[in-house]
């Protein structure tokens, strides 16, 4: 996702796909640090916060800090991602240096862009699905999933969406549920549903694929195909954020579009 401008707050490392800031703080203030519990070994932090998703970040994160110094210090979800009726997210990743905070916040910033494109959303939901081949302390941490083991997320809201899909996604392979979310377990009474499962890497894929393709084809009884997040500027333009449109809007006023500039060429 492309900068409205670069801040010049030096906590500011960059931004990423589904309305994600990464941050760093060296030398954290005393009662910042007791407020967020922070152990005295670290010394700087890194933040990951977003408006839209927690999985896509949550294995983004998995994935910088099996390559960086720095330990998951506090993970937390919101209500939030406005039409699409899921969550954001709040992590904090603790380092001993400044150096170390900005790398692991930069690495996982770059592998946001990537798992996010699994993220599907129309004017009324979303729909995702993600399968890394082995899970690390912080999957474990927020997830239980095993360490080393494969691991998938499926999931989808409004919450009824995301039950079909979920249970379609383990009856289509032989994996184990290690995690769920509902409005009342684990989601803050978000209007989701979503499970973790964990098996063998190909079982895992054709749940997750299983899933996806159930999910998605129950919101486009709601709405438009559902589109990834990453594909939405191209298919709605670059002022979408900006105007506030729906993916359904714009993609009419794309087909107005079309038919105006149509029917100007057959004028000519």
């Amino acid at each position: 996702m492309a900068d409205y401008f670069t801040p010049d707050a030096e906590q500011f490392v960059g931004t990423a796909a589904a309305h994600t800031i990464g941050l760093m703080i060296g030398n954290i203030n005393g009662m910042v640090r007791l407020i967020l519990d922070i152990p005295e070994k670290y010394n700087a932090l890194g933040i990951i916060s977003s408006r839209t998703g927690t999985v896509a970040q949550a294995i983004a994160i998995d994935d910088a800090v099996k390559a960086c110094n720095a330990k998951l210090l506090r993970f937390e979800m919101a209500i939030d991602a406005g039409r699409q009726c899921g969550q954001g997210c709040l992590f904090i990743l603790g380092a001993e240096t400044i150096s170390d905070a900005r790398k692991v916040v930069e690495e996982s910033l770059h592998n946001i862009d990537y798992w996010s494109q699994c993220i599907y959303i129309n004017e009324v939901g979303h729909m995702e699905s993600h399968v890394t081949p082995r899970a690390g302390e912080v999957l474990h941490e927020i997830f239980g999933t095993p360490v080393g083991r494969a691991f998938g997320v499926v999931g989808a809201a409004p919450a009824g969406v995301g039950i079909a899909a979920v249970d379609r996604a383990v009856k289509a392979a032989p994996v184990d549920i290690v995690w769920y979310g509902s409005p009342s377990h684990n989601l803050r009474m978000m209007n989701e549903f979503v499970a973790g499962v964990t098996g063998d890497i190909a079982a895992v894929q054709k749940a997750m694929d299983v899933g996806k393709e159930t999910g998605c084809q129950l919101l486009t009884a709601l709405g438009i195909t559902p589109i990834s997040i990453q594909d939405v500027a191209e298919e709605c333009g670059e002022d979408y954020l900006k105007r506030n449109m729906s993916p359904a809007v714009c993609q009419e006023e794309k087909a107005a579009s079309i038919h105006i500039n149509k029917k100007c060429d057959e004028e000519r």
